[in-house]
């Protein structure tokens, strides 16, 4: 369980359905666009919201060996803190992960322990700068990459422009140091203009990240996907985490419920 409850700090390193859009696997011709009209479209479709409260949310973590099936509660307040809670069967708390802009907080109940960091641990341990606005973006289904998350910053990167199946699909190859090179693909969906996957790969070292969204649903008038599928991947591994969304609330006050008690230890 220590291997999950580390694994979810990492990916999330972070009203009832009135209609579901599922991705159809059949292909169809899309209309020719242009970069810079396709990022108006994403802007202008980005989800409009202060807060938001995920009272229920089925979660599963799994790797190629374990799996667990566990339940979440998530609050966003938008640019301030993102808090997700954990638990078990019957209630019994598992984890609670706290960011806010300039920090990242995480305990672990039944091992008695914490972890405190800021946003440089994601770069010196996993090479991927990940800030706050990253997880934001990520969790809210809003355009990103894996190091120029903001909007405003890839606009003024250079991606090559394509189309692939159902979707516009943007791409870099990056050459970093050691002769190694990054691929990122950016997904997006023509009709809502959303990403639905958005993936990073070392292509030498065969690791990389990806997130892929599926079953954009109307939630008390806001379209949000009812499925976040997170994965890490390696030669040797593959960890997964899935979030099932059932019930959202936009714009209702939320706050962080989060200490770390004396006797926990700090994890390193």
């Amino acid at each position: 369980m220590r291997s999950s409850c580390v694994l979810l700090l990492v990916l999330l390193c972070f009203v009832s359905c009135r209609s579901v859009k599922e991705i159809t696997e059949s292909r169809r011709d899309l209309p020719n666009i242009t970069e810079g009209k396709l990022f108006k479209n994403i802007i202008s479709n980005e989800l409009d919201y202060n807060t938001i409260y995920a009272k229920k949310v089925d979660l599963s973590l799994k790797d190629n060996k374990n799996s667990h099936s566990l339940k979440a509660i998530l609050r966003i307040q938008r640019d301030s803190f993102i808090w997700v809670s954990v638990s078990a069967s019957l209630g019994v708390d598992v984890a609670r992960l706290l960011l806010t802009p300039d920090s990242v907080k995480f305990i672990s109940p039944r091992e008695k322990k914490y972890f405190v960091s800021d946003y440089s641990y994601f770069a010196e341990r996993f090479d991927v700068g990940l800030t706050f606005d990253c997880f934001q973006r990520i969790l809210t289904n809003q355009f990103f990459d894996f190091e120029s998350c903001t909007t405003e910053a890839v606009r003024g990167k250079r991606y090559k422009f394509d189309k692939s199946g159902n979707d516009y699909v943007l791409y870099s190859l990056e050459e970093k140091a050691l002769g190694r090179k990054v691929l990122q693909k950016i997904h997006i969906d023509p009709d809502c203009f959303r990403p639905n996957a958005v993936s990073i790969e070392d292509l030498e070292e065969g690791v990389g990240m990806s997130v892929k969204y599926k079953y954009i649903k109307d939630f008390g008038g806001k379209l949000f996907p009812g499925k976040i599928t997170f994965n890490v991947f390696s030669d040797n591994d593959n960890w997964e985490v899935i979030l099932n969304f059932d019930r959202l609330e936009f714009d209702v006050e939320v706050s962080p419920n989060f200490k770390i008690p004396s006797k926990y230890k700090r994890m390193y």
